[in-house]
């Protein structure tokens, strides 16, 4: 059940960029993340009320996923952004793309989590491979110290990994309503960044445009309730590279989603087989 989470997550994730993807390439949306965000949120709450309707609006648990909120996405888009003007997507996302190792070191020295030797070869190789689908070769022009900002991106993220784990696993928490309450804060805070931070006025696209964001704000919801049950369920070093390793599902899901948009070369097939195997190594390696 926590490997079919983490799949979902992935799957979910991907469908969601893309459509945001459609949506960026048809117009510039400032509020693209925004409405994305409080799409997400609203399937969350709706959700969790439907499932749970009695609510620890109050409990101090909460306190942890307000937390997890502000920082992914908020200070991860700053600073995979800063990359991505600095240094471009490709050496950007293959730095990003570590974030597995980071987990599973933080779980095994923090959570003290002793994953077998399947389940380290399988983060090896799915690390591996996302950073073979990444990497481009693009010549260095850049200071080295430009590097600091993706790696602390991969950093808060792993971060991240290990709290939702330790928020929830003792199995008493809301694994819904935390997804939730993160996202809510993300939405806040996205919100203040895009309007007071880079000064945008509040403008929504046009309704041909904004359905694309909506559509990827209700898979993002999607992506958020499998990733927050997956935590809920199963360690860190088990299910940080199976919901990273959405990349995959963006690669097969291409040519039918966003043909004209994106390409897929020989590498990123490669790339492709070596996840799917390192996938593998830690579904039948996590027992």
């Amino acid at each position: 059940m926590p490997v079919l989470c983490g799949i979902l997550t992935s799957l979910c994730f991907a469908i969601a960029s893309l459509l945001a993807q459609r949506g960026y390439h048809l117009a510039a949306a400032p509020w693209g993340a925004w409405i994305t965000l409080v799409g997400n949120s609203v399937l969350l709450l709706a959700a969790h009320f439907l499932f749970y309707p009695e609510t620890k609006f109050l409990a101090a648990d909460n306190l942890i996923f307000i937390g997890v909120g502000l920082f992914v996405p908020g200070v991860t888009r700053v600073l995979s952004f800063r990359g991505v003007r600095v240094m471009g997507s490709s050496v950007t996302s293959t730095i990003i793309n570590t974030t597995p190792v980071f987990s599973t070191v933080l779980a095994i020295t923090v959570l003290g989590e002793r994953p077998g030797p399947l389940v380290i070869a399988g983060v090896v190789l799915t690390v591996g491979g996302l950073i073979t689908v990444s990497w481009v070769g693009a010549a260095a022009s850049y200071r080295k110290l430009e590097l600091i900002f993706p790696f602390l991106c991969a950093l808060i993220f792993s971060l991240k990994d290990i709290t939702v784990r330790w928020g929830l696993g003792d199995g008493g928490g809301q694994p819904v309503f935390a997804a939730a309450v993160a996202a809510v804060t993300s939405s806040v805070e996205i919100f203040l960044i895009t309007r007071y931070v880079h000064g945008e006025k509040f403008t929504l696209p046009p309704l041909h445009v904004a359905r694309w964001f909506i559509w990827s704000g209700l898979f993002t919801g999607g992506s958020f309730l499998f990733m927050y049950l997956a935590f809920s369920m199963e360690q860190v070093s088990v299910v940080a590279p199976l919901i990273n390793s959405y990349v995959i599902f963006v690669l097969l899901l291409t040519p039918l989603m966003a043909r004209r948009i994106e390409t897929v070369t020989w590498r990123k097939v490669i790339g492709a087989g070596l996840v799917v195997a390192g996938i593998f190594m830690v579904s039948i390696g996590k027992d």
